[in-house]
């Protein structure tokens, strides 16, 4: 399988990188877990891009470009009912989004809003 999914991430790159959204698609179709992908990538030296909670972004949000935006209070609720030591892990994120119908972005620029920290990257990229 290893030669298979380095072909698959090595083959889904787009300007060096592979995406967040794709590769939890090449998990998806592959039939891995997403942090196979992630280990995959880090041992071909690929970076991820566009990560679907707003991290690893070109023009990422920070806490200083959220400062206008109005967080629904009722993601707030959400989000501080889920932290887990304080901190917001990826999987929570994701299934806080299909709750309450909205993107992963919004979850994670609520997040970096109230400055709290997201761990547990479904790729393994950070703990």
């Amino acid at each position: 399988m290893s030669s298979e999914l380095e072909d698959k991430v090595t083959s889904s790159l787009v300007d060096g990188r592979l995406s967040c959204f794709v590769a939890f698609d090449v998990a998806r179709e592959l039939k891995v877990n997403r942090e196979e992908v992630g280990d995959v990538a880090n041992k071909l030296r690929v970076r991820i891009g566009d990560c679907q909670l707003g991290f690893f972004q070109r023009e990422k949000a920070t806490h200083d470009d959220l400062v206008g935006k109005e967080i629904d209070k009722g993601l707030l609720d959400e989000i501080e009912s889920s932290l887990v030591d304080g901190h917001l892990t990826c999987p929570l994120a994701f299934k806080i989004a299909g709750k309450l119908q909205v993107s992963p972005r919004e979850v994670g620029d609520a997040a970096s809003k109230q400055k709290i920290m997201v761990t547990n990257c479904q790729l393994g990229l950070f703990p």
